[in-house]
């Protein structure tokens, strides 16, 4: 099943048209997929994740999430799209600072489903080693732990589409390596993940992989 299509989309800024980080880019993807965008800092990557999630306006084109047109849509359409099929995983911390980090994951799963699954938060927190700091603040967590606590976010509202966006930053290789092994579960188990990376390593465990240069995907050869 196509869980995400992108059709000859072009981001162009308007204070400057002459900067397009984004240019025609056609993108399908799966059911299943686990996709890995790469390329240089500054390149436009976010800029074409953001895209893909409905955060960015685009210039030309069309995005379509689970079939539907998201450049169509109200805004109450498009944020319901985002609450319910689209987990992100942002560079920048987007915790609730007031609340702990089990609560912010019981708030974010309440949004799609108003039975809460405790033994799925606790599954989850237990998994990135965070069960232990479940009553602590965002802002009382090291740097790796709120990147997977960010991870876990994404994770508990069971999405179509990870949107991860560097998820390993912060991160020593041990938790790293776990992040991206739980991403590939994730895959294993139906949805889709489009993973923004700088390390190879990480980029290796893809099916699909692209280089974003001059504003186009370019598809490169999978081992």
């Amino acid at each position: 099943m196509e869980v995400c299509r992108l059709e000859n989309v072009k981001k162009s800024y308007e204070a400057d048209e002459n900067v397009t980080p984004i240019k025609q880019v056609s993108l399908s993807i799966n059911s299943g997929n686990f996709l890995c965008i790469e390329g240089p800092s500054g390149i436009g990557k976010s800029t074409l994740l953001y895209i893909i999630g409905g955060l960015l306006n685009i210039s030309s084109g069309n995005v379509f999430i689970d079939g539907k047109n998201i450049n169509t849509m109200t805004d109450k359409e498009l944020t319901d799209i985002r609450r319910n099929k689209i987990g992100f995983i942002f560079q920048d911390s987007n915790l609730i600072q007031a609340l702990t980090i089990e609560e912010n994951l019981i708030f974010v799963q309440s949004m799609v489903n108003k039975k809460k699954d405790y033994g799925k938060v606790k599954e989850l927190l237990t998994r990135l080693g965070l069960w232990e700091r479940k009553n602590f603040l965002p802002n009382e967590l090291s740097g790796g732990q709120r990147r997977r606590a960010m991870v876990a976010c994404a994770l508990i509202k069971d999405p179509l589409l990870i949107l991860a966006d560097e998820p390993t930053n912060d991160l020593d290789e041990y938790w790293a390596n776990e992040v991206i092994n739980l991403l590939s579960e994730v895959v294993d188990n139906g949805k889709s993940v489009v993973l923004v990376t700088h390390n190879t390593l990480w980029a290796e465990k893809a099916q699909l992989r692209f280089d974003l240069s001059n504003g186009v995907l370019h598809e490169k050869q999978c081992l």
